[in-house]
């Protein structure tokens, strides 16, 4: 599948097609990230958080100022933030003050790859910053596409289902890894009505299903006509729209801290969904940002030099039909 230079415009290009003074909204926490290596040694002091690296996805594919985070921060730190945020042409006007200090997280990496995280200042605190639809300083009518990264809990949802008759662009649910249990799979069905696109990893939907292989989970996932990133790691991801399937590789390049690479293809795909309507499309141009982000620690910064090099990347991503 080629990436037209029209529809590479459209993911890409200052002043292509927008909708008019309206945003991608990315509703999710944005936190210190303090890393350490499996040896214990500390790697870096980052601002991370999914929303950092979805709103830094979105920012990639799409024009400056486009994306809005939404977002609870410390009143001592929402400077800071809110400067961060504007070097990735990212809009900080969604940030709202929750007490003196923003989370905190510690990650720790295993030598086996994986990693374990921990709320400084503790779960209470880390809750008390979530942005839940009804926080949001930008009114619903300025939002395009909303970017959600939550689990299942009734009040979050009561606030989406209110909002989403005023919400006129697309919905994508980055479902959070401890809604993904046996227990939570009709929940999960029933919130899927709620939203346009449903984005999890590999191991999420393993756990969701009961489906070891990825193609058996991504079968036994909603259906109707949501569209589903089922995200691999290195082999890639499935996207399902309908009864269409694709396979869809990587971007090149190196990977020196996976932290916040899913949450950037989501919020990327996101971005670019609601310039196209095409998923696979999507879906190249959401790992390209995701390749991006993962080649250092932190979120990169984002100007016309990083959105060029994620266009370039993104068309040298490969896609294939697996059903039609």
């Amino acid at each position: 599948m080629v990436l037209s230079a029209a529809l590479s415009a459209l993911l890409f290009e200052r002043g292509g097609p927008k909708v008019s003074q309206r945003l991608v909204a990315v509703f999710s926490h944005v936190v210190t990230d303090e890393v350490y290596t499996a040896d214990g040694r500390p790697a870096a002091r980052e601002v991370g958080g999914a929303g950092a690296y979805a709103a830094t996805g979105a920012s990639l594919v799409s024009a400056p100022w486009d994306t809005v985070i939404v977002s609870g921060v410390g009143a001592a730190d929402r400077g800071r933030l809110s400067e961060w945020f504007r070097r990735r042409e990212v809009d900080p006007a969604g940030l709202f003050e929750i007490g003196e200090h923003s989370p905190v997280t510690r990650v720790r990496y295993l030598p086996d790859g994986e990693r374990v995280e921990e709320s400084v200042f503790g779960d209470a605190h880390f809750a008390a910053h979530t942005p839940f639809p009804g926080r949001s300083p930008v009114g619903p009518d300025r939002l395009a596409g909303m970017y959600l990264f939550h689990g299942t809990d009734e009040r979050y949802w009561s606030e989406v289902a209110a909002l989403r008759p005023r919400w006129r662009g697309p919905v994508l649910w980055e479902i959070a890894a401890d809604a993904c249990a046996p227990a939570e799979r009709a929940r999960v069905a029933e919130l899927a009505g709620l939203v346009d696109v449903l984005s999890l990893n590999s191991a999420e939907a393993a756990a969701l299903t009961g489906e070891p292989d990825p193609r058996d989970a991504l079968a036994a996932l909603p259906g109707g006509d949501l569209v589903v990133v089922l995200r691999c790691g290195a082999a890639g991801s499935l996207v399902r729209d309908g009864a269409r399937i694709w396979q869809v590789g990587v971007a090149p390049g190196p990977v020196t801290d996976p932290t916040g690479g899913g949450n950037a293809y989501s919020g990327a795909f996101l971005a670019a969904y609601l310039s196209t309507g095409d998923a696979p499309a999507s879906a190249r141009a959401a790992a390209a940002a995701a390749s991006r982000v993962i080649a250092q620690y932190g979120a990169p910064g984002v100007g016309p030099r990083e959105r060029d090099e994620t266009r370039r990347a993104a068309r040298r991503v490969t896609v294939g039909a697996i059903s039609a």
